[in-house]
């Protein structure tokens, strides 16, 4: 298993600079965007049963 773990290091390679901002910007965006519409779910529904958000 090791061997196997220190194999794919070997192989791999950092990313450059651009494609790392690209990645986080992408990853940070999917955050966001997944959160965004949980927050928005909660509320509306919050609202719809009568409860309010809290």
């Amino acid at each position: 298993m090791v061997e196997m773990w220190q194999r794919i290091l070997a192989l791999s390679e950092r990313p450059e600079p651009d494609e790392f901002k690209l990645l986080v910007k992408v990853t940070l965006a999917g955050i966001f965007l997944v959160g965004g519409i949980g927050i928005t779910l909660h509320i509306a529904l919050a609202f719809l049963q009568g409860v309010g958000v809290g």
